[in-house]
């Protein structure tokens, strides 16, 4: 189905109420035996005698409340941060001196990667919500790198990673209209959230539509049109930052017409070599 805009009006009815239980509020920092990502952040091969010298590493910070400041751009670089609950975003500033949001931290997901080679933190990290950190002093673990091999190659996925990751969302979101980037933004949320061992379709999204704008390079205004159209559409069902992902095949198609159409035209094309046969 080809996807467009109308002038109709959307129906007058309540927004649905949409709760998700699987996004837990955070009460405190844990250490690495408590934290449901202590597999994924610290390398698993390293022995009990490792393991527990890495978990000294690993320090629960205080929460960090909404609107505080985890660093500062430019400030020197320390520590790298994994979010256990919450999330956070990175923002920096544009050649007129107004604030862009580059990206955000969901749980899981390392903060500081990017700041290794410089020595300085690349963006103002801000918290978008009560979160929930654990600090992982950077010349320390270099320092247990010489006794514990695996750790560098851990580093070293983990850095591949990250710089994979940035590089397909640079791609994803350098180029296509309104429609598009919301979808792709959509699904990547949905990817990352899965990731953190949250639902990919139901969403609670920590940051504002003006701030997942500014990610998009979107308008107020125009974010308020796709959210009305994709929930007119029944791609998503929405009520204030709790996002539904209804139709995920559908979001997909919006987010890659081009692949889209590649496939249908190749499917199209079979009986035609069948016949060749």
């Amino acid at each position: 189905m080809r996807h467009r805009f109308t002038n109709r009006p959307a129906a007058s009815r309540p927004a649905p109420a949409l709760i998700f239980a699987d996004h837990p509020s955070p009460s405190r920092a844990v250490g690495c035996a408590e934290c449901r990502f202590a597999g994924q952040c610290l390398p698993v091969s390293v022995g009990a005698a490792g393991r527990e010298m890495l978990e000294r590493l690993a320090q629960p910070t205080p929460l960090l409340e909404r609107g505080a400041t985890l660093h500062h751009e430019g400030s020197a670089f320390e520590n790298l941060y994994v979010v256990q609950v919450g999330a956070l975003k990175g923002v920096t500033g544009d050649a007129g001196g107004n604030e862009v949001v580059a990206r955000f931290f969901l749980p899981g997901e390392i903060i500081g990667l990017d700041a290794i080679d410089r020595g300085r933190c690349t963006q103002h990290i801000v918290a978008l919500e009560t979160s929930a950190l654990c600090r992982i002093p950077y010349t320390l673990l270099l320092s247990q790198t010489a006794t514990l091999p695996t750790l560098t190659s851990w580093l070293l996925r983990r850095i591949s990673t990250e710089l994979f990751r940035e590089e397909e969302s640079r791609m994803a979101f350098a180029s296509g209209n309104g429609p598009q980037m919301l979808a792709r933004a959509l699904l990547d949320l949905g990817q990352r959230f899965a990731r953190g061992g949250l639902s990919a379709t139901r969403l609670r999204l920590p940051m504002t539509r003006y701030e997942l704008g500014s990610y998009l390079g979107l308008t107020p205004e125009t974010m308020s049109r796709l959210f009305r159209r994709f929930t007119r559409e029944r791609l998503i069902a929405a009520a204030r930052r709790e996002i539904e992902l209804l139709d995920v095949d559908g979001l997909r198609r919006l987010a890659s017409p081009s692949r889209e159409r590649r496939r249908t035209q190749q499917v199209q094309h079979l009986p035609h070599l069948a016949a060749r046969g």
